[in-house]
């Protein structure tokens, strides 16, 4: 008998599903598996008024006279007393023999995983390690960013489109065709409603980019042809509240002329605000040669990461073919990388020098190059040391006085 593995079975593990995003593919290179623990999700209890009787349709009553009991008979009925206390005991004391497989340091409490989540070109599977089962299976549409950008706790898509794509891809749950260099948010799986649709290329404070189709820049007209753009991330910003790893911050977006763009869910979940948008270094071209190939496709890059191992804040690294720049949560440049020929991957962000701090590797057709983090006080630091050093002079400047002050006087002999 064929199990066919349905969307509806991944929605038992809807909790579980968010843990393991965001999930992205756009080459082969973005399949990857990953270890998870999945657990169902809980349906909260209906309280129970007092005095009043839930009636359940759906269910069948439960039978007082079933069949093969006589409940007449007295000696059948202290058997069967018997027996229902028996089963109610065995029942209690397995629950208190249950055994939660759980990983702690006394401070901090890891599930045990129990499966090995696949993220692929159709989406993502989940395996059950013990068995080698497939507990579920959700198709994601291919391209752009799976994540739940606003918290809301259901899962999201951000698509993004340039120039070269812009006829061919379709906003999901929906006809509409992407415009090129726009943005398009949906919410749910199967699409129940779009969340934000803006602009990601140069933007203008007067807002009138986000309701033309294309906008003219120191006298030019804007020309999407040849634009490309990279598959958006989501960068996780603290905004006061509780919320599941990977959900809810800022999405970030780059585009081929080195545009760093963030915008964030509006106050509800739903439209995006503008923060901010950088131009950098970080461009790149895939243009086809005269011969209509092309011999070495540029992979951009864009990714979070975290500068240091077990840093919870993260910042964006946004990569183009001849360099590469680290950019603040705020929108500031914190430094830039040449990158000494163009990447055929995307940088790989790793600590591959034991230190502590995260590394960089540059992938190329003619070689692999790594670039090693390397501690350097900052300013801050040499401006606190200069403060304390101020400080330290002035407390013994003014001791030495009081010590001075205090031996030019006469001492007094006792005598009158």
């Amino acid at each position: 008998m064929c199990h066919i593995i349905s969307q509806y079975e991944c929605r038992q593990f809807r909790e579980s599903i968010l843990g393991v995003m965001p999930h992205h593919w756009d080459r082969r290179e973005d399949t990857f598996l990953q270890l998870a623990h999945f657990r169902k999700h809980k349906r909260k209890e209906l309280k129970k008024t007092q005095g009043k009787n839930v009636v359940n349709n759906v269910h069948k009553p439960i039978e007082h006279n079933p069949l093969g009991k006589d409940d007449t008979n007295r000696i059948s009925k202290v058997i069967g007393k018997a027996a229902d206390l028996a089963g109610s005991a065995k029942g209690k004391k397995s629950l208190h023999t249950v055994y939660i497989p759980t990983i702690t340091n006394y401070t901090q409490v890891w599930w045990v995983p129990n499966v090995v989540v696949a993220h692929e070109k159709e989406g993502i599977e989940a395996i059950h390690l013990a068995s080698g089962r497939t507990l579920c299976k959700l198709h994601l549409t291919e391209g752009g960013l799976h994540a739940d950008i606003n918290g809301d706790g259901v899962l999201d898509h951000v698509q993004v489109v340039g120039g070269n794509g812009a006829e061919q891809t379709v906003v999901s749950g929906s006809m509409e065709v992407l415009k090129p260099c726009w943005a398009v948010a949906t919410s749910g799986v199967p699409v129940r409603e779009q969340l934000f649709n803006v602009s990601i290329c140069h933007y203008n404070h007067l807002n009138l980019f986000h309701h033309g189709d294309f906008s003219r820049s120191f006298g030019r007209s804007f020309d999407p042809s040849g634009l490309e753009v990279a598959t958006p991330v989501l960068l996780e910003r603290d905004d006061g509240h509780k919320h599941r790893r990977g959900s809810h911050g800022d999405i970030i977006f780059l585009t081929s002329r080195g545009e760093v763009t963030s915008y964030t869910p509006g106050l509800l979940g739903h439209d995006a605000m503008w923060r901010w948008q950088l131009s950098t270094g970080a461009t790149w071209s895939n243009l086809p040669s005269p011969s209509g190939m092309m011999e070495n496709v540029v992979v951009p890059t864009l990714k979070t990461f975290s500068l240091r191992a077990y840093d919870p804040k993260q910042v964006i690294i946004a990569g183009g073919d001849q360099e590469a720049v680290v950019i603040s949560p705020d929108g500031s440049l914190l430094t830039s990388i040449d990158l000494p020929a163009p990447p055929t991957h995307a940088l790989i962000l790793e600590d591959f020098s034991g230190d502590g701090l995260t590394d960089v590797i540059l992938v190329t057709s003619g070689g692999v190059y790594g670039f090693v983090q390397t501690r350097q006080p900052g300013a801050l630091f040499f401006s606190t040391l200069v403060g304390f050093l101020i400080v330290v002079i002035g407390v013994i400047f003014v001791s030495l006085h009081l010590n001075s002050s205090n031996g030019g006087k006469p001492r007094s002999n006792g005598q009158r």
